[in-house]
């Protein structure tokens, strides 16, 4: 009899006296289901991987409830780092969808084009001293840097081509002086919502620089104060509105509750395989209160994703590793990568919170 097995079955008995039959039988099911990939040289978690690593899971959340709420950015050097031997084009094509102040922004250019000396303290320092925005983020965002693992000599000359979407009208007007400040003629600030039709929404309003309003998945009253209207696209028809052919190297979404409106927006793009890789919020709030993280992460492996939940001290894979444990209402984060951005996805397996 094999160590695996012995292993297995103990984990099995362990479930069974811990009274998570249920969970234990849903795990059994999809353990089943994911031996059927389509993708035949894909890896598919064993069961005993799947409980391993919700197990790590659940202790690093227990220990921290923003652990994904709050992640770190190591996997942006990944990515960087992936890319360095590769032939790609010189210009990045990235996209921030609910870009609010601009932290992600000033995160990005300080990434790849850390010459012109914008990054999220500097950013903060002007929204505070400038237009007296004292506001460092929910999550201390002012305050992040990238990891020192990528050397000054393996840097790569870079353009970035970033289109940011604001509609808040207050924050909106903020992030055009930002993009003033930051003076590059690739940075274009949308004030329109990405959504899943293009069109008019409801949308709370909310002090200028607030993280924590969303289009309002339920029919509000025009005339009431704390609700505007505000215009929406879907990011198909944004792309071909603007005519964009390039790849889409970094899709950024945090619209408080619509990501998943976002993402049924954007299947022509998903179709023509022209996203990299995407990070999207789970919530409990707005469309997510309806729709299931599973669900989302089931569709994205359809249009050809892997997807993983996105942390602190690491990822947890979730496409073929699903457990119940990662079926949280809670605000969480998630990063997709293309299957076929296979040099990616080599150097974003060393985060995994398995190998930690």
């Amino acid at each position: 009899m094999s160590i695996t097995f012995i292993t297995l079955n103990v984990v099995i008995i362990n479930k069974i006296i811990s009274n998570h039959l249920s969970e234990l039988w849903q795990l059994i099911r999809w353990s089943q289901s994911m031996s059927q990939s389509t993708y035949p040289n894909e890896k598919i978690c064993c069961l005993t991987s799947i409980l391993t690593q919700a197990n790590k899971f659940q202790q690093l959340l227990s220990k921290d409830d923003v652990w994904s709420a709050c992640y770190r950015n190591d996997y942006l050097s990944m990515i960087y780092l992936a890319d360095l031997n590769k032939s790609l084009q010189q210009k990045k094509l990235l996209f921030d969808i609910g870009a609010n102040k601009g932290y992600t922004i000033a995160l990005w250019l300080s990434m790849w084009m850390p010459e012109i000396g914008v990054n999220p303290r500097s950013l903060y320092m002007y929204l505070s001293q400038v237009l007296k925005i004292d506001d460092c983020g929910v999550c201390t965002d002012c305050n992040e840097t990238i990891s020192n693992s990528v050397p000054i000599n393996n840097r790569i000359s870079t353009t970035l081509e970033i289109h940011a979407f604001e509609p808040m009208e207050s924050t909106y007007q903020a992030l055009r002086q930002v993009s003033t400040w930051i003076n590059i003629s690739t940075l274009y600030i949308h004030e329109i919502a990405i959504s899943n039709t293009t069109g008019i929404a409801n949308m709370k309003k909310c002090p200028v620089g607030s993280e924590l309003c969303g289009l309002l998945a339920i029919d509000h009253s025009t005339s009431n104060e704390k609700v505007f209207q505000t215009s929406t696209i879907t990011l198909d028809e944004f792309v071909e509105q603007k005519n964009i052919q390039q790849k889409i190297d970094l899709l950024k979404i945090d619209t408080e509750g619509a990501d998943p409106l976002v993402l049924q927006g954007a299947k022509k793009l998903f179709a023509k395989k022209q996203i990299r890789i995407l990070i999207f919020e789970n919530h409990g709030i707005g469309t997510w209160k309806t729709t299931s993280l599973l669900i989302v992460v089931e569709f994205l492996s359809k249009e050809g994703f892997i997807c993983y939940m996105l942390g602190k001290t690491g990822l947890a894979r979730l496409t073929n590793c699903w457990s119940p444990a990662f079926d949280i209402k809670r605000w969480s984060n998630v990063l997709c990568v293309h299957r076929e951005e296979e040099h990616v996805r080599h150097f974003l397996d060393q985060l995994l919170i398995t190998n930690i």
